[in-house]
């Protein structure tokens, strides 16, 4: 386009001499655009609107750094706890092999079920915060979902013992959510989008598989 063809610019034909007596156009922007008086009113709202996104934005990136500092708080406890570490160590091969050993359903052997029972109580607490958007997700899942779905897994013949023996069927739920919000059925993408506006995922319904 000629730049003569602009609507803010204006051509100005006269010239001053030079060295060589040339000619050279004047160009006069005309910053009409600039003229534009918005209402006082409009304005305020402006102002209060980018505010209070600013306020929203600084009060959410404070509110994940807290949820960050205080998952990172709750895994090391457990890491630099003895007794847990003790436990988890002595159900670990029960946990490679995906197998509920019988002696922790029949009685048999009940320090190895006390050991379970402490491990299963653990991963419950933390999955009933991850359920309440307590936790950091990302960083459990990515640090831990293995231990999560393995364990699940490998005592869900227990959980079950436990739910009919005490006619309850919200012993281990939590766990069994996060099981199945990792491995089952994960949410699809406009979930996981409503979620992050939310702040926290949604609370679900207990799924009775007797039923």
């Amino acid at each position: 386009m000629n730049i003569s063809d602009s609507p803010l610019v204006e051509i100005n034909e006269d010239y001053s001499l030079y060295s060589e007596q040339r000619k050279f156009p004047q160009i006069l922007f005309v910053p009409s655009i600039w003229n534009f008086h918005m209402p006082p009113e409009i304005a305020i709202l402006i102002g209060a609107a980018s505010a209070t996104a600013g306020w929203l934005y600084t009060a959410r990136r404070s509110r994940n750094l807290a949820k960050k500092q205080h998952t990172i708080n709750v895994m090391l406890q457990a890491n630099f706890n003895r007794d847990f570490l003790s436990a988890r160590a002595k159900i670990a091969p029960y946990l490679k092999s995906g197998s509920c050993p019988e002696e922790i359903l029949n009685g048999e052997n009940e320090d190895l079920r006390t050991n379970f029972r402490d491990i299963l109580n653990h991963y419950e607490f933390v999955c009933a915060g991850l359920r309440n958007g307590d936790f950091d997700e990302k960083l459990i899942k990515d640090s831990e979902r293995g231990t999560y779905l393995a364990l699940y897994s490998c005592c869900q013949k227990y959980i079950w013992h436990l739910r009919d023996g005490r006619h309850r069927m919200t012993i281990y739920e939590h766990l069994e959510w996060v099981h199945n919000r990792w491995k089952v059925k994960p949410p699809n993408k406009f979930i996981r989008f409503i979620e992050f506006i939310r702040g926290k995922p949604f609370y679900g319904k207990m799924e009775n598989p007797s039923q």
